[in-house]
């Protein structure tokens, strides 16, 4: 199609240069250089000439004498005489081109047919007539042009199909998802209650075991206070068989440091607080035919429940001091107890299972809601496209960019991610462009601490999705070059109604 209109054009071209030849060898007109054909009217041969502003009338002669006289440069179209006029390029066989004056006569070729050199062409034959060339080129381009339109709109036909098949699938989910996220927030709010009562219950066993060993504290603690002074001295200590536990007979200084941790005496609240988890430990180890066995088995147990620790040398240096308080009364719980916790531990853990499975689902559900709400074209041309990622890698940074999600940035040798806009919607970057043509990602990541990261994509008729290119029209702002079947559409109607229906 557009191969025809271009045979056309040219056509025109011919047939109106021929008339004003012909115009020129019986009428009063003389070829003036630089103007269009049909502006050879306005110049008449031999009459005086009106700048075509009004304002000023000169003689014939004045024109094209390489001297500026009307304001809007109209009596020197073929000249560099004036700094604002232009020159009419009538290129016959291919399209006429309009340069600025000041490229007449200026050694270079801007014409094809080299008219803009008129002075040169004449002296030393500077520019070549390319015009057919030109046209063939142009013919030929046309031609591949309307190939790659009509491949690409059989494609984006299947896209569309894709497009709608997929977008009606994911609505179709959507009553599914919702009465799935019911029936979880129903289970959630079920494992809820069996969570706090299990919780209610692990804490009145905890009390109570707390109640029990406080009791026995203070069982022990008068116990080893032999002169009832509500105090624990070294002496007692020493007295005090449990705290030999080597049992070589005599309580050690390392053993009575173990304990008193350098003091000289230990009230009821020191021992509550500090001494009773050791005394504990000690007896709970405690054994008349495997001592040593049990309380390498037992320190092997909390160190490795407690600090990970796998070292034999770490378990033999027997460094009680620094198991945590809370993990020894865990140990010497009663059975009873171990079972009501391991019970509040697995109704939590099925709790947070259940509140996992209504996360997921809110965030399927989300995610379909916002996908389907998106605008994918008027055909839904686009929509096969959601969420697919492409990448382009230049010299420095490796650009991403996931449709209708967002564009991120990161550096080839390593380093942070940057996040250079999400998708925001359909923008018109080209003046009299058509619409979804143009991308807006926006929202990205602060540039040196004054606004947000942006992007633009510019789409293109291409065979397959492909990122063409990438560059940074200001800094921060950036725009790549993005190629699709979904915009290869040659008369582009139906996206300007949709623009105008829109404006309206």
């Amino acid at each position: 199609m557009e191969s025809y209109y271009l045979d056309i054009l040219m056509i025109i071209n011919l047939i109106l240069h021929s008339i004003v030849l012909t115009n020129c060898s019986v009428g009063n007109f003389e070829i003036i250089k630089g103007i269009p054909i049909e502006s050879a009217k306005l110049y008449a041969h031999g009459q005086d000439f009106s700048c075509l502003d009004g304002t000023l009338t000169i003689p014939y002669s004045y024109i094209n004498d390489d001297y500026c006289d009307c304001i809007d440069a109209s009596d020197e179209p073929g000249t560099s005489a004036c700094p604002n006029g232009t020159f009419y390029c009538t290129n016959r066989g291919h399209f006429p081109l309009v340069v600025p004056s000041s490229r007449v006569n200026d050694g270079i070729c801007d014409c094809c047919d080299g008219s803009d050199e008129w002075a040169n062409n004449v002296q030393k034959h500077a520019c070549q007539n390319t015009c057919e060339y030109l046209s063939y080129e142009a013919r030929s381009e046309a031609n591949r042009k309307n190939s790659l339109y009509a491949l690409g709109f059989k494609i984006r036909a299947q896209l569309i199909n894709k497009g709608k098949y997929l977008l009606l699938q994911k609505q179709n989910r959507i009553p599914y998802l919702l009465t799935k996220t019911k029936e979880a927030q129903f289970n959630r709010s079920s494992m809820f209650n069996d969570k706090e009562i299990a919780k209610e219950k692990e804490e009145k066993a905890i009390e109570e075991e707390k109640s029990n060993q406080q009791n026995k504290a203070i069982k022990i603690f008068n116990e080893i206070d032999i002169n009832k002074n509500n105090k624990i001295e070294v002496e007692e200590v020493i007295a005090y068989s449990i705290f030999d536990q080597n049992q070589d007979g005599l309580v050690s200084q390392d053993e009575i440091y173990y304990f008193m941790e350098n003091k000289k005496e230990f009230d009821l609240k020191d021992f509550l607080s500090n001494g009773w988890n050791r005394v504990n430990l000690l007896i709970f180890t405690k054994s008349f035919d495997e001592k040593q066995h049990l309380v390498k088995n037992v320190k092997k147990e909390i160190l490795n429940q407690d600090f990970n620790h796998n070292s034999n040398n770490e378990i033999e240096k027997y460094n009680i001091e620094d198991i945590e308080a809370v993990r020894i009364n865990k140990l010497l719980y009663t059975e009873k107890t171990k079972i009501i916790i391991d019970e509040s531990k697995k109704a939590h853990e099925r709790f947070e299972e259940a509140d996992r499975t209504v996360k997921d689902l809110q965030k399927q559900l989300y995610a379909l809601q916002k996908s389907i709400s998106k605008n994918f074209g008027p055909d839904d041309e686009f929509a096969a496209l959601d969420g697919q990622c492409y990448e382009l890698t230049n010299d420095e940074y490796i650009y991403k960019l996931c449709l209708f999600e967002k564009i991120t940035q990161r550096p080839i040798k390593g380093g942070p991610e940057v996040n250079l806009g999400v998708w925001k919607d359909w923008t018109n970057f080209i003046n009299d462009e058509p619409q979804y043509h143009t991308m807006l990602y926006d929202r990205g990541q602060y540039c040196l601490n004054h606004y947000q990261r942006f992007a633009y994509v510019h789409l293109s008729c291409g065979l397959e999705p492909k990122l063409i290119s990438v560059s940074e029209l200001n800094r921060c702002e950036y725009l790549m070059e993005f190629e699709l079947p979904s915009v290869c559409v040659i008369q582009d109607t139906k996206y300007l109604r949709e623009l105008e229906r829109e404006e309206l």
